[in-house]
């Protein structure tokens, strides 16, 4: 089974039969969908909602909540609504800020897991109203969640592209935590892999997401294959990372 843990509902005609094309292309199962909504120019909660209760077996509905704008009760809504997860990006402060903790103890009560976005942010037209900052969404402060919520699962998308070691250090000592390797600079992040393997990061640790339109499917999947089987991982943990440790996280019979 190969599990898509991050990926949009992008812009564009005939989106949903573009998905299901490119992930049948690539062998793809499962894609965990979020919208970014209106902020960042793109289709929202609404749109990934039909999604899922059209293809229920093909795509879960991860619901976008944007930390500090949104009011507690979202995530309750959400979770009514059939969504299995919960997608964290653009806070107003600091993920760890203490006002943002009843958005994690619900998420926790309702077995939710939270992808957060982590690392540099691209810049989008809304960024001047969201007073969008980087800063806010280094790895490290999914570290205070992941210790005062235990049961919360937690992914931090890109591997906190460009704070790599902090990732991994924080995903190390909190047994809730992932990293999903999502995104652009691909050969950045496989050497950045290859040097700490086993050291600062280790496969089970791993997730692997699109991110990307789904006509990049096969050719973003094949690449990553390939360079984790080159920089010295197993076929297990290929497995691991391409569907079996995001079933586990989703509670997914593999």
């Amino acid at each position: 089974m190969i599990i898509d843990i991050h990926n949009h509902y992008w812009e564009g005609g005939d989106f949903l039969n573009r998905l299901l094309k490119g992930m049948d292309s690539a062998g793809v199962d499962i894609v965990c969908l979020n919208g970014l909504g209106v902020y960042h120019g793109m289709p929202g909660n609404d749109d990934v909602e039909k999604a899922f209760k059209e293809y229920p077996d093909r795509i879960i509905g991860f619901g976008t909540i944007f930390p500090g704008r949104a009011q507690y009760e979202e995530v309750d809504e959400l979770y009514s609504r059939g969504f299995k997860g919960l997608k964290m990006i653009t806070p107003t402060k600091r993920y760890d800020d203490d006002g943002f903790m009843p958005y994690y103890q619900k998420a926790e009560d309702y077995g939710m897991p939270i992808l957060f976005h982590t690392g540099v942010i691209a810049s989008f037209k809304g960024d001047k109203e969201l007073g969008t900052s980087s800063s806010y969404m280094r790895p490290v402060y999914l570290d205070k969640i992941a210790r005062m919520f235990p049961k919360l699962k937690m992914i931090g998308a890109h591997m906190g592209d460009p704070w790599f070691l902090e990732a991994y250090r924080v995903a190390q000592y909190c047994p809730n935590m992932w990293l999903d390797i999502s995104g652009l600079a691909i050969l950045v992040k496989a050497l950045n892999i290859r040097t700490y393997l086993r050291i600062r990061v280790t496969p089970d640790k791993l997730l692997w997401g699109l991110d990307d339109l789904p006509e990049k499917y096969l050719q973003l999947l094949m690449t990553w294959k390939t360079l984790v089987r080159e920089i010295g991982m197993s076929e297990e943990d290929s497995e691991n990372i391409f569907g079996r440790t995001a079933a586990k996280i989703l509670s997914i019979k593999y």
